[in-house]
Formats: C-alpha cells, structure tokens, sequence
C-alpha cells in the first residue's frame, strides 16, 4: 500500500457521477471489503456476502464520504471489536432484495440509514424501525436483537441491511450532489427539528460548540433558512475558523466567531444578544474539558442540545451527573433529558422518518443550500483509495491544506471505481 493519494477539493463544483455499469446479473458468494482491525491497519480482504434477511435489501455503494466519528473510531475501535468494515454515509443503488421486500426497489437508488433496527422491541414490532430503542449501527456496533451480528459497512462491495434504511434519493444525484452528503445533512435537520419542538418555537440566537467544522457547515445554513438570526460559533483551531467564516459570506445572520475559552467576549455577548436566561445551545464536541463552560453559558434556563460524541473512548460526562454522552447520545442510558438546575440537556441522535423526508426535499428544492453543504468536499479518488484514505486520515485527521484559507475543515469522498 503506498502514501500516495490525489485530494480533489471539489466543494459545490462537484458534478454528479451516474452509474453506467448495469447491475450485477448473479450475486458472488464473498466479495472485497476494506477491513480495519484495532490500531487503524486497514486492508483488503474477501468476505463473505453478507447475509440477506427476509426483511433486508443488498445495496451496492456508490458514493461514499467519510465521516469524522469514523476518522475517531479508525484506532480506537468501538470497546469489544476487533476488526470491522466502517463506511456509514453512503448511498448507492439495491441490486437484491429478501423475500418480503417488494422485488420494485431493485435498481432504485438510495441514500442509507446507518441505524438499523433491532426488530424486537415494542416500536420495531408496531413497524416503527426509525424509532428503534435498541437499534445497531452499521460497522460499529450490533443492535438488541440477539440472533444480530455486527453489519459491515460501507467500505465493501456490498451492504445488507434492513429495508426500512434506504431512503429514495428522489433525483437528487442528478443534481450536480453528492448524495451520500444527505446523511450528514439530514443531522442538521433533525437537529432544527428537534430544537424547534423542545423551545417551541425557533429561536433568535444560538450558540454551537464546535461550531467550525463540517457538521456546522451544515447546522447554520439550514438554521438560518428556519429562522434563526444570530449565531456564536465557538471554536479552538483558528484556521478552521477562517475556512468556516468565508464559507459562510452571503448568508442573511448575525454570525459571532468565538474562541472557546474568551470569557470576556462571551460574557458581553450574552448580554448584547439579550440571552440573560442562558444561550440555546448546540454541543458538537463531546469534549470533556468545555462541558462546565457549556452549561455555564446555558445558565439560568437554557438548553443543551447534545450531538456530539467524545473522541477516542474518553468518558465524558453531563456536569453534575454520572452520565457519560456517548450513553447519553446513543440511548444506552434509556433517557431522552436531563434537568442540570434549570437547564435542560437533550439528546439528538441519527434521524428519523420525518428529518429524512425533509432533507430529501430541501436538497432538491434549495441549491444554494446544496451549495452549502458541498463546500467542504474534497475528492480522494475512488473506492480503491481507502485503504490509503484511512491511513493518511489516522496521521492527519480530517484537515486538508487548501492555501487560500490554511487547513479547513473537510469532508472527504470516494466514489465506486466502476462507476470512472
């Protein structure tokens, strides 16, 4: 394997890629898969097909992009793995289908739903899959179901999993998009959504921690569009900053860049923007050494939207609870909030049927959002990069040397090598 890889910083000038290879006439009994074992190698290998359910379709990827909690996962496996196939934003096309999965979905393109269901528990036998309460996560981890194993992800040939995950892309790859970007984005629109239920209304101002990367990238466009007017993007790196601040010209908000740890800035701030009773805030970090802080600034009657997981297995923990957020995030700990003394922490987590909808129908409707949400994307090539994506992600993260801004904030893709 070498080091070599061609970055392509393509943001909203990508054109769309459509499949020209017919779909596979008789399915193979194993296929090729780039498999990471604990410490990051990836390699590789024949496996064999995976498994199709009575419920399941076979979906071949042909997009793919990589996300950052893959990155964070590459050396530090999920607690109990071994070795694992990732790849959990992707879309591509079904080429098989179980024996209850209507035989019409064959040939459809889809954008997946990483989050497959356990289909033992009460909202998965009253065909509720999206609201699954022991639900598993493609490459990461198995669901509640105990007959479940743990399901490869997308950095293979094929992916099987259950057929309520494939969500119709409804075109919008033939929109000059990258239609595996609708996973990542369909968080910013749960994330509105759920932030709309929770304050009852859409509100004026709202601080993000973290807010100057990809999933932010995302965040603020589509808050805006919803109506939100002033936003403090708080932040550590400057150059992520910098990226982030000239990516976002145009847009009709009041935007605040902060350092994390400029108190003084933040105080006057809150007192400017008439945020006495405490910011409403969305945490993207899963950062142990900012929790305080963030409910220090959601004091005395804000709220917490938490989305972020921590990095690397590190334990952090809801301000004066024994509640770790990744139990938290992940439903682990079987609750939806917590009450800190006024302030109320939410958890948001994956999407469901409803943000699906929604994401699939803004895309297509608002190309300056699409716009948007392209702007980080950077081109590695095609799927028989990833082996050498990964490794050059372990030792760089997920930064790209663009020199007109310094390392920006990236999302980075690979498309299926047969579709070139």
């Amino acid at each position: 394997m070498t080091n070599r890889i061609d970055f392509t910083p393509i943001g909203s000038g990508y054109k769309s890629i459509i499949p020209k290879t017919g779909l596979p006439g008789t399915l193979p009994k194993k296929m090729k898969a780039w498999v990471t074992y604990k410490g990051g190698k990836t390699v590789l290998e024949e496996i064999p097909l995976p498994v199709i359910l009575p419920d399941d379709v076979l979906i071949e990827p042909l997009w793919i992009s990589i996300c950052a909690s893959d990155v964070n996962k590459f050396v530090n496996l999920v607690p109990g793995l071994e070795r694992t196939v990732f790849g959990h934003e992707f879309a591509g096309r079904v080429v098989a289908a179980g024996k209850k999965v209507c035989t019409d979905i064959i040939g459809k393109t889809v954008v997946v739903e990483e989050h497959y269901p356990c289909l033992h528990c009460a909202p998965c036998a009253e065909k509720r899959y999206d609201q699954c309460e022991q639900e598993g996560f493609l490459g990461w981890y198995k669901s509640g179901n105990p007959d479940d194993r743990l399901r490869p992800g997308a950095f293979a040939e094929y992916v099987s999993v259950h057929h309520s995950c494939a969500k119709p892309t409804d075109g919008i790859e033939r929109l000059d998009f990258f239609p595996s970007l609708a996973e990542p984005f369909g968080n910013a629109v749960k994330m509105q959504m759920k932030v709309f239920e929770k304050c009852g209304t859409t509100p004026d101002t709202v601080a993000i921690w973290g807010g100057c990367g990809a999933q932010g990238m995302y965040m603020v466009p589509y808050l805006v569009k919803k109506g939100v007017k002033h936003f403090i993007l708080l932040y550590r790196g400057k150059s992520a900053m910098m990226y982030m601040k000239h990516s976002l010209e145009g847009l009709d908000a009041d935007i605040h860049y902060i350092q994390s740890d400029n108190h003084e800035d933040l105080e006057t701030l809150k007192r400017k923007l008439g945020q006495d009773n405490g910011f409403t805030t969305i945490e993207l970090t899963g950062n142990s050494r900012i929790q305080e802080t963030v409910l220090h600034y959601s004091h005395p009657r804000g709220t917490i939207f938490y989305y972020g997981l921590p990095q690397y297995g590190e334990k952090t923990f809801i301000p004066g609870t024994d509640i770790d957020i990744f139990s938290f995030l992940t439903g682990d700990a079987g609750i939806e909030q917590v009450s800190l003394n006024g302030v109320t922490a939410h958890r948001v987590m994956g999407r469901d049927n409803r943000s699906w909808e929604e994401s699939i129908k803004v895309l297509k409707e608002d190309r300056r959002l699409r716009n948007h949400v392209l702007e980080p994307l950077i081109m590695a090539g095609t799927t028989k990069n990833i082996g050498n994506l990964v490794h050059y992600l372990i030792e760089n993260g997920v930064r790209y040397d663009d020199p007109g801004y310094g390392p920006r904030p990236a999302k980075f893709a690979v498309v299926n090598e047969n579709m070139l």
